[in-house]
């Protein structure tokens, strides 16, 4: 693997190669950044150029461009508070605090280089032990899908905030919005009320920019906050060693989380990002500061976030199936260049295998050299008066959430979340959980079904399987354990 891996690092180390990669990196970047847009729009664009394109280059820009709509989301959820992409949902809860604080520079340092780290380290799991954990994976079924979404949700509504109850509230009204549309199994129209528009169920793209970025808008039309102040003294990227060596472990765990469910199909960055950063937060000293401006919060979930991509592209060469929806358009390339992927990619084209690995690597070096070099011209945005900000925000808003599917009725929907956002922040009910019950929920109804299916309506079968009943374990130990300080607390005041 190595040697393929150095093989193709020195056919792509061409001077036109890196140029056409490294233009694939920026626009990636740009529409990643751009609310509506991710990275499956990015790679959908691009395909039909890498038509004229060779396999090696052709692929090479494929994965440059997956990588830099990735890596790009991150601008926006620090500067303005809009996840560009579901993967930096989590880097939105304490990199805008960081931004309000007049430490955007900081921010965004710590988000590039922690991207960067998460995407090393998935880089050398891929390399490294591609065909066994993509085995692995291949081995989940309906029942370990289901007890691996019922962990996440558990996780993250008991880490969210304070209450755990304000916790579940969400996740579960995540779950009800996402049961809006036809049921996954039979196609039965479900929550609709008569609207054929809510058949296609609610856009992931217009609740997200809703219950972030329209909510900001409201929060800030109804209170008078000072202008934030962007220290531009900060030498460097703004973070210092110190930071570095103490995020260590959480950048190792965090990155471990994104591959690992990157690894799993249709779960993701999205769920990744959030479920590392919960992590992070029960691990460290002082997890009340997490959602106020802690970096490690950041470092958690850029890491997780960009781990995911090698992920989601080790069950894809190694096995054939996407990981996610990125590499379910790279799968068209790999079939516009005659190629199949799958186990039989390492005997009959090995040199494709090492000219993916090393367009990760070079793609990944590029995009973090171009970010650093604009890392004090993003920041500027945060100078602009409230009465330029907040409507060029609202119109980026409502072109996302209509650019998404190009339907008007998204724009309403947005709207509708903005307001619910705005109302639930407003009583101290946090977003992470309701994101996470968003995209998990069909998931886990779907999984939920057909491993009830599988064992005639019997439940006992389906939650005794070693894996799930390990998933369900740690699932029933988080929220144990998460109960302990609410219960102290409550013997204390009596």
């Amino acid at each position: 693997m190595i040697e393929l891996f150095a093989a193709g690092v020195w056919e792509l180390l061409q001077p036109q190669v890196l140029i056409v990669l490294f233009l694939a990196c920026i626009v990636g970047l740009v529409i990643g950044a751009l609310p509506g847009l991710n990275a499956t729009m990015a790679v959908a664009i691009i395909l039909p150029l890498t038509f004229s394109f060779n396999a090696h280059l052709g692929m090479a820009t494929l994965v440059a461009v997956y990588i830099g709509g990735i890596c790009g989301g991150l601008v926006s959820a620090i500067l303005l508070r809009i996840p560009g992409t579901p993967s930096s949902v989590a880097t939105t809860f304490d990199g805008y605090p960081l931004a309000q604080q007049g430490q955007a520079v900081k921010a965004l340092g710590t988000a590039m280089l922690a991207s960067y780290a998460g995407g090393m380290f998935s880089l050398l799991v891929l390399v490294m032990f591609a065909p066994m954990v993509a085995r692995l994976a291949i081995n989940f079924g309906p029942a370990e899908y289901f007890a691996l979404s019922v962990m996440a949700l558990t996780m993250v509504a008991a880490l969210a905030g304070k209450s755990l109850v304000k916790g579940a509230i969400t996740a579960l009204l995540g779950m009800a919005f996402s049961m809006v549309g036809m049921a996954p199994i039979d196609g039965t129209p479900r929550f609709t009320f008569g609207e054929i528009n809510l058949w296609a169920g609610i856009g992931l793209v217009p609740f997200m920019i809703g219950l972030f970025a329209i909510s900001q808008v409201l929060r800030e039309l109804f209170r008078e906050t000072p202008r934030p102040k962007v220290d531009m003294t900060i030498k460097g990227v703004g973070v210092t060693l110190k930071e570095i060596r103490r995020n260590l472990v959480n950048v190792f765990r965090s990155s471990g989380i994104g591959v690992g469910i990157g690894v799993l199909p249709g779960i993701g960055g999205a769920a990744s990002n959030m479920i590392a950063y919960a992590t992070a937060r029960q691990s460290s000293k002082n997890p009340d500061s997490f959602g106020k401006g802690n970096v490690d919060g950041v470092w958690a979930s850029e890491s997780a976030g960009n781990a995911s991509i090698g992920g989601a592209l080790l069950p894809l060469i190694t096995l054939g199936i996407p990981g996610d929806g990125v590499t379910a358009i790279i799968i068209g390339g790999f079939m516009i260049h005659g190629l199949q992927p799958g186990p039989l990619l390492f005997t009959d084209n090995p040199d494709i295998v090492g000219i993916i690995y090393a367009a990760f690597f070079i793609a990944c070096t590029l995009t973090l050299l171009f970010q650093l070099a604009t890392l004090r011209i993003f920041p500027r945005v945060l100078l602009m008066p409230r009465r330029y900000l907040l409507p060029a925000i609202t119109v980026l808003a409502v072109v996302g959430a209509y650019a998404a599917d190009n339907n008007p009725f998204d724009i309403g929907v947005m709207l509708a979340f903005g307001v619910l956002g705005f109302v639930l922040e407003k009583y101290r009910y946090p977003l992470s959980p309701m994101v996470l019950g968003f995209i998990l929920g069909p998931i886990l109804e779907t999984n939920l079904r057909r491993a009830l299916m599988l064992t005639d309506g019997q439940v006992l079968p389906m939650v005794t399987q070693p894996v799930a009943a390990g998933f369900l374990v740690v699932a029933l130990a988080i929220l144990i354990i998460s109960l302990i300080p609410h219960i102290r607390r409550k013997q204390v005041s009596t």
